[in-house]
């Protein structure tokens, strides 16, 4: 996988990798504070790692001028089951690159690459509830509340949200 932005790319990576996610998740100890483990570990990532592929992931670091800046995670489609579903399972941009429209871009890229899958109707992510810049962020990028908060066997509480891509996504569909 390689997704190439204005000014970042977005590629697949392994454990080979580590070294280098594991300084994004440490720029990222403010968001993994909200949660239930305040701090990254190894142990944290190699998780994640087994998520990402049980439910048919795609997991990426973010470069700009070939440094890892940030790490993706999105499922396609068939996402939960459904075919029409793709999930955005994880942005973690590092504390210095953030603020500075990298996040938007990233995100409109991702959706770019899950939309070449025609079935996809609706992109579908998840914010803790207490991480209300997120919040924003994800509202701001199209992004719908549905339903009610939701205890997630991590203990934390999230919003489930989404994204009726045939209506907020059109032009990139059509390829206009």
């Amino acid at each position: 996988m390689l997704i190439e932005g204005s000014n970042f790319t977005i590629k697949d990576v392994d454990g080979n990798d580590i070294n280098a996610i594991f300084e994004v998740y440490k720029q990222c100890e403010d968001f993994l504070s909200l949660g239930p483990a305040s701090f990254a570990s190894r142990q944290m990532i190699y998780n994640d790692f087994k998520l990402s592929k049980e439910e048919g992931g795609t997991f990426c670091g973010i470069f700009l001028n070939g440094k890892m800046i940030g790490v993706v995670d999105f499922v396609s489609g068939n996402y939960d089951g459904n075919p029409e579903n793709a999930y955005l399972a994880l942005l973690m941009i590092s504390a210095g690159h953030r603020r500075n429209g990298i996040g938007s871009e990233v995100v409109n890229a991702v959706e770019t690459e899950i939309l070449k899958n025609r079935n996809i109707k609706f992109i579908c992510a998840g914010v803790q509830t207490n991480n209300k810049p997120a919040i924003a962020f994800w509202l701001k990028m199209g992004y719908k509340i549905v339903g009610d908060p939701e205890l997630m066997p991590d203990t934390t509480i999230v919003f489930h949200l989404k994204k009726d891509v045939l209506y907020c996504c059109q032009y990139i569909q059509n390829g206009i």
